[in-house]
């Protein structure tokens, strides 16, 4: 048994997902059916919305508006369907979050239920969740009609292609992505990373330039800078390692402390809070407006600037 969504209905729900952070900066949710086809397999068309309160990280719709979709879906399609709950994280990564599973719970009353969460960049997250005979929630391919690329191709592209790895070079140790990767923890560098290293190593200060990133903090000489760059990458890769659960409390607190000692060697003005789970659960995964930096102690005149 295999899922697949239309190229239509796709497009339909990350234009829904776009339109939303345009207007608000917000989620956005909806449904759509889910038929199966005479080969066993489940096919997601027509997803729409309903009259919902949005924000950076929730979407309420309301129950009155749910009802009245789950009598019209049943009249036009009958009871041979099945309904999927999609919604969107903006402009960031597509996991499912605590409140996301316990949403999840509504559903109970099925055998199981699919989900899907998305992002603008049109990255997903599809999950089947049981509850007979047993309670699992399994991630699943989604493949997209029209757009899914052979396995044949994505297989000889693996086999035969590479990427050179980039390195950072500053005056003193490296602190950011390329350290967390020799951890386990990395997860590649995007053309936004490529264009920063670049700027920096290029001595541009232009759009992308460290004096343009960092303009709001005082009193840190040139060489800091690039640290602080590379600290303030590192903390954002394990926040998101954090807020996706592939890393717990001990492990963040962990290579918060590593990260610490090696800036106490080097001398530099700076270091990174080392903030109580309750305080980093309060801080990680509030999407709007979460800045990295927050986490740096920079001390002196820059003390206004922290919020952790």
């Amino acid at each position: 048994m295999e899922f697949y969504i239309t190229k239509k209905a796709w497009k339909k729900v990350i234009d829904y997902a776009q339109a939303s952070y345009n207007k608000f900066s917000s989620e956005i949710g909806g449904f759509m059916i889910m038929k199966q086809d005479k080969e066993g397999d489940y096919i997601l068309s027509e997803p729409e919305i309903l009259k919902q309160t949005v924000t950076g990280g929730t979407t309420e719709m309301e129950k009155e508006e749910v009802a009245d979709y789950y009598v019209k879906a049943a009249e036009k399609h009958g009871n041979d369907i099945r309904f999927v709950w999609w919604h969107s994280h903006a402009n960031m990564k597509a996991f499912w979050s605590g409140t996301d599973t316990s949403t999840m719970e509504e559903y109970s009353g099925s055998d199981w239920a699919a989900f899907l969460v998305v992002n603008i960049k049109g990255e997903h997250k599809f999950s089947v969740k049981m509850w007979k005979p047993i309670n699992v929630l399994e991630d699943v391919e989604l493949n997209i009609l029209g757009q899914t690329v052979p396995k044949s191709i994505t297989d000889e592209v693996e086999k035969l292609c590479s990427k050179p790895e980039i390195q950072i070079h500053t005056t003193t140790r490296q602190y950011g992505r390329n350290q967390l990767a020799l951890a386990g923890m990395g997860s590649g560098w995007s053309m936004q990373d490529q264009l920063e290293v670049q700027s920096y190593n290029d001595g541009y200060s232009g759009a992308y330039g460290l004096n343009n990133l960092y303009s709001d903090v005082e009193n840190i000489n040139p060489d800091e800078l690039k640290i602080l760059k590379e600290i303030s990458d590192a903390i954002e890769e394990l926040n998101d390692n954090y807020t996706e659960g592939t890393i717990n409390y001990k492990k963040w607190i962990s290579s918060v402390k590593s990260l610490n000692r090696n800036l106490k060697k080097d001398k530099v003005s700076f270091s990174i809070y080392e903030v109580t789970k309750n305080k980093l659960d309060n801080h990680v995964g509030n999407y709007t407006m979460y800045d990295a930096k927050n986490f740096v102690n920079y001390g002196g005149n820059n003390e206004s600037n922290i919020k952790v």
